[in-house]
C-alpha cells in the first residue's frame, strides 16, 4: 500500500530512449460525455471522419469538409492528453478544384499517416493520395498524388499498409462502362505509385465488384475481400503482391461455395499471411453471420460454405471484424432478434470453432436500434466495439469493452462517450496503444456538423487517471549523462479524490540485459505492486506494440501538485553523429489498494553541455627537422583526446586541412623541417572542444641539452619498438623523479628511473621486460614521467 506521506525517493541513475515530447498542457480529454474533445469546429460541414493511431498514445483524424467552395481533405493529430497538435481545425490535406470526399486512413509507421480518397478534379471522380508526417506537414505533391485518373469515375477507395513505410489503395472503377471493376494500386514512403499506371486489375469479372475490404498480407502486399456480382451476390477474395501481381486464382477464390446471397464483408489478418473474412448472408429466412478464413496460398481453411458466427432468429447484419491475437477473430454485428437493432459480438477461434455463448455475446440491448458499429482490438485477446446510439432520444456515441473470455466489461450496455445535444453519427475507432480505444465522429452540437473526439481507457474511463509526460529533457550545464522528466498529475492527484500516492518512473531497456540484470540479482516485480520503484527492479508491458522491458529508476512522493519533475541518467549522451534517445514511462500508483495508471512512454536524449579546460602548459621544443611538443594533462573524467594543428601564423584557423594529429598522450614529435606556430585543444568523449593553446616559433627553441631548465619527456625511439626503446626527459629544476612504463589499463609494468635528479636532460631505457625480468607480450604502452608536479606521457608500440 502506498500512502500520500511516503517520503521523495530521488535515485540518480543509467536510463532513457525514443519518441516524441508530448504538448505541455494538461490533458484535454475530458471525464463528461457532454464535453469532448473539439477536433475541428470550422465553419461549413465537416463529415466521414477516419481514424488511425498516432504511434505514442493519441490519433490522426481525417475527414472531408466544406469551409471552402467544395468538400475537401483536413486532417489533425490529438496526442496522447487529448490535445490537437496541428494548425487549428485541420492541416488542408487537398483544396484542389472539384470535391474531395470519403477519406481513408492507415498509419505510416513513423508517426504520421497515408490518406486516399476520390477526387472529381478532373470532372469524374479519381483517386489520390497524400502522406501527413508527425508534425503536421504533407510530404508528397501539393493536393495529392493521383494514384488512378482513368476514363470514368473510380469510388469507394479502400487502404491498407504495405508495411514498408507506404499503402496499397483500391477502389471500385468504372472504366469498363457496364460493369464495376476491382482495381489496386501500390504507393510507396515517399509517394512513388509502384505499379501500372492507373492501378492493375484485381477483378475483372462480369457483374459488379462492390464492398471492398483489405488488410496487409505481412510481405509488402495486401489481401482484398469484396461482394461480387458475377453469380447473384458472393465473397471473393484476393492476394496482391508487393509487385501488384495477383498470386491466387484469377479473379477471385470464393470464400463461401452457398447459393444464397453474401454481403458486406469484413476482415482481419489471421497473422500468418492470410485473412480471415465474415459477411452477412440470407442462407435461411434471415440475414446471418458467417466467417471463412483463406491461407496465405489462397486455401480455405474451414468449412467450404463457412462457419456460423451468429444463427440467431431475427437478422444479423453488417459485421465487422478485428484480429484476436491468436490466429483467429472477434466480429461485431447488428442483431434485431429481440426487434430492434441491438449490438452483439462473437469469436471465432484458428480452428474455425465459434467460442462464447452460442449466437453471440450481448454488448448492447437498449432501447432504439444501435448501429454503425466499430472495433478495434484490446491488445490483449479481446475488443472494444463502439456505435451509433439513440436511446437518449436522439444519435450518440457509446462503447463497450468484451475480454478474451467473452465477458462484457464496462457499464451494462456500454459507456456514453458523447451525449451532447444534437445526434452524433459515423463514429470511427483505432487504439490508443493501452488497451483502450479513441473514437471521432460527426456532431452537430453548434448547429452544423463538426468533428469530435473521446478517448476511453482500457477500463472505460472517459478521462483516465494516467499521468502524461510533457517534456524529456536535457539537463543544462552538466557533463551529460542526466535528462529532466516532467509530467503532469494523474487527475486523481486532486481535489477531491487524492487517490495517489507516488509516482514510479521506469526506462526501457532490452529484453536481455532485464534478464542479466535478473541473473545478477535485479529482480522481477509487477507493475503497480507496492515495493518501491528503484534501480534492479524490472518488469515488462504488454500492450499493442508488443512486449517492452523497464528499469525502475525512482520514486516521487504524491502531493497533490499539478506536475513533478524527477532527473535521471541516461544510458548515453548525445554526439556529433546521433542523439541515442531513451524512452521512460510514469505510473500513477493508487495510494490505499493495489492500483496504477500507466502513462504512454516518451523519450529524450542527454547533453554533454561542458568544454573540457584548455591543455596548459603547452611547450615544445625545435631540433632542426623535428618539434618535440608536450602539454599538461587534462583532468576531465570523460577526456577523449588532444588535437594538434601547425599553422604559418599566430592568427590560422584550426581545421581538418591543418590536424597534425589526434592522440590521448600529451605529448608529441612532429618531424617537419622549419620552425611552425601550433595551436592544441582538448577533445571529450562527446565532442566538446577546450579552447585553443599556442605554441609560437620564439617559444620552441633547440631541443633540451644537457642543464637546460625545462621540463620535457621525449618520444621513445625506435617507436614501434622490437626489443628495446630509449627515452629521453629533462627537468627544469632538482627533484624526485620517477620514470615508468605502464598497461593500457593503468598498471605499471616496469619503474625505470627512480629518485632524485638534477636539472638537464636524462635517459632510460625499456628493455621489454616486467619488473620481474619476464617479457612482456606485444601492445600499446604508455612511457610516463612524474616530476616537478606534473605528469607527462608518450605511447610506446611494441612488436614481437
Amino acid at each position: 500500500m502506498r500512502h500520500r506521506s511516503s517520503l521523495l525517493l530521488s535515485v540518480g541513475l543509467i536510463g532513457v530512449f525514443l519518441l516524441i515530447p508530448a504538448s505541455e498542457a494538461r490533458a484535454g480529454w475530458s471525464s463528461s460525455s457532454t464535453v469532448n474533445v473539439s477536433v475541428c469546429a470550422a465553419t461549413g460541414v465537416q463529415q466521414g471522419p477516419v481514424t488511425c493511431p498516432d504511434g505514442t498514445g493519441g490519433a490522426i483524424v481525417a475527414w472531408y469538409d466544406s469551409r471552402g467552395a467544395n468538400d475537401d481533405i483536413y486532417v489533425q493529430r490529438v496526442n496522447a492528453a487529448g490535445v490537437p497538435q496541428w494548425t487549428a481545425n485541420g492541416v488542408a490535406l487537398c483544396t484542389a478544384t472539384g470535391h474531395q470526399r470519403l477519406p481513408v486512413i492507415v498509419s505510416d509507421g513513423t508517426g504520421g499517416a497515408i490518406l486516399a480518397w476520390q477526387d472529381s478534379r478532373g470532372g469524374s471522380y479519381d483517386i489520390y493520395a497524400q502522406r501527413v508526417d508527425a508534425s503536421g506537414a504533407p510530404q508528397w505533391i501539393a493536393n495529392g498524388v493521383a494514384l488512378c485518373v482513368a476514363a470514368n469515375a473510380q469510388q469507394s477507395v479502400i487502404l491498407c499498409s504495405d508495411g514498408w513505410g507506404g499503402a496499397i489503395a483500391a477502389w471500385q472503377d468504372f472504366r469498363p462502362g457496364s460493369f464495376t471493376d476491382l482495381y489496386a494500386q501500390r504507393v510507396s514512403a515517399t509517394g512513388l505509385p509502384q505499379w501500372t499506371t492507373d492501378g492493375v486489375v484485381v477483378c475483372s469479372a462480369t457483374g459488379d465488384q462492390t464492398a471492398a475490404v483489405s488488410v496487409p498480407d505481412g510481405a509488402g502486399g495486401a489481401i482484398l475481400a469484396w461482394q461480387d456480382g458475377r453469380t447473384g451476390s458472393s465473397i471473393y477474395l484476393q492476394r496482391m503482391s508487393a509487385a501488384g501481381v495477383a498470386q491466387w486464382t484469377a479473379n477471385g477464390v470464393m470464400a463461401c461455395n452457398n447459393a444464397n446471397v453474401q454481403n458486406y464483408p469484413a476482415v482481419a489478418p489471421d497473422g500468418a499471411g492470410g485473412m480471415i473474412v465474415t459477411w452477412e448472408e440470407t442462407r435461411s429466412s434471415n440475414l446471418n453471420i458467417y466467417a471463412q478464413r483463406l491461407s496465405a496460398a489462397g486455401v480455405l481453411q474451414w468449412t467450404a460454405s463457412g462457419v456460423v458466427v451468429c444463427s440467431a432468429t431475427g437478422s444479423q447484419g453488417s459485421p465487422v471484424a478485428c484480429a484476436d491475437g491468436a490466429g483467429g477473430a472477434i466480429v461485431a454485428w447488428q442483431d434485431s432478434r429481440d426487434g430492434n437493432k441491438d449490438i452483439y459480438t462473437r469469436r471465432v477461434d484458428a480452428s474455425g470453432t465459434a467460442q462464447w455463448t452460442a449466437n453471440g455475446v450481448a454488448l448492447c440491448t437498449a432501447t432504439g436500434d444501435q448501429v454503425a458499429q466499430t472495433i478495434v482490438a484490446d491488445g490483449v485477446g479481446g475488443a472494444i466495439i463502439g456505435w451509433q446510439d439513440p436511446r437518449g432520444g436522439t444519435s450518440d456515441v457509446y462503447a463497450r469493452r468484451i475480454d478474451a473470455t467473452g465477458t462484457p466489461q464496462w457499464s451494462a450496455n456500454g459507456v456514453a462517450l458523447c451525449t451532447a445535444t444534437g445526434a452524433q453519427q459515423s463514429p470511427a475507432s483505432c487504439t490508443d496503444g493501452s488497451g483502450g480505444a479513441i473514437v471521432a465522429w460527426q456532431d452537430p452540437r453548434s448547429g452544423v456538423h463538426d468533428i469530435y473526439a473521446q478517448r476511453v481507457d482500457r477500463l472505460g474511463r472517459l478521462a483516465g487517471e494516467e499521468p502524461v509526460i510533457v517534456s524529456v529533457r536535457d539537463v543544462a550545464g552538466d557533463q551529460g549523462g542526466q535528462v529532466r522528466i516532467k509530467w503532469n498529475a494523474s487527475p486523481a492527484d486532486t481535489l477531491p479524490k487524492l487517490w495517489i500516492g507516488a509516482y514510479g518512473i521506469w526506462r526501457r531497456v532490452t529484453e536481455g540485459a532485464a534478464a542479466m540484470a535478473v541473473a545478477r540479482g535485479g529482480r522481477w516485480a509487477e507493475r503497480g505492486a507496492a515495493t518501491q520503484v528503484a534501480p534492479g527492479i524490472f518488469r515488462f508491458r504488454r500492450d499493442q506494440a508488443g512486449v517492452t522491458y523497464w528499469e525502475g529508476v525512482g520514486e516521487v512522493a504524491a502531493r497533490g501538485d499539478a506536475w513533478y519533475t524527477f532527473v535521471a541518467g541516461t544510458f548515453q549522451d548525445s554526439t556529433g553523429a546521433a542523439n541515442p534517445y531513451t524512452a521512460f514511462m510514469v505510473e500513477a500508483y493508487h495510494a490505499w489498494v493495489p492500483g496504477y495508471w500507466a502513462s504512454q512512454p516518451d523519450s529524450g536524449y542527454s547533453v554533454d553541455n561542458l568544454v573540457p579546460a584548455v591543455p596548459a602548459p603547452f611547450a615544445g621544443h625545435y631540433s632542426g627537422s623535428a618539434t618535440a611538443l608536450h602539454w599538461g594533462g587534462n583532468t576531465e573524467h570523460d577526456l577523449a583526446s588532444y588535437r594538434v594543428h601547425r599553422g604559418d601564423s599566430p592568427g590560422f584557423v584550426p581545421g581538418a586541412g591543418n590536424l597534425v594529429v589526434e592522440k590521448p598522450d600529451t605529448g608529441y614529435v612532429d618531424v617537419v623541417a622549419g620552425s611552425h606556430y601550433y595551436k592544441l585543444c582538448a577533445v571529450d568523449a562527446h565532442g566538446n572542444l577546450s579552447g585553443y593553446a599556442l605554441l609560437t616559433p620564439q617559444q620552441a627553441g633547440d631541443a633540451p641539452g644537457p642543464g637546460a631548465a625545462v621540463l620535457w619527456l621525449s618520444r621513445p625511439a625506435p617507436n614501434p619498438a622490437r626489443g628495446s626503446a630509449a627515452m629521453a626527459f629533462s627537468l627544469s629544476r632538482e627533484g624526485e623523479v620517477r620514470l615508468g612504463v605502464y598497461d593500457v589499463t593503468g598498471r605499471r609494468v616496469r619503474e625505470l628511473v627512480r629518485g632524485v635528479r638534477g636539472t638537464g636532460e636524462h635517459a632510460g631505457r625499456w628493455d621489454g621486460r616486467d619488473g620481474s625480468g619476464a617479457p612482456v607480450s606485444a601492445g600499446l604502452y604508455l612511457v610516463r614521467l612524474e616530476a616537478e608536479g606534473r605528469t607527462l606521457s608518450m605511447r610506446l608500440t611494441l612488436l614481437r
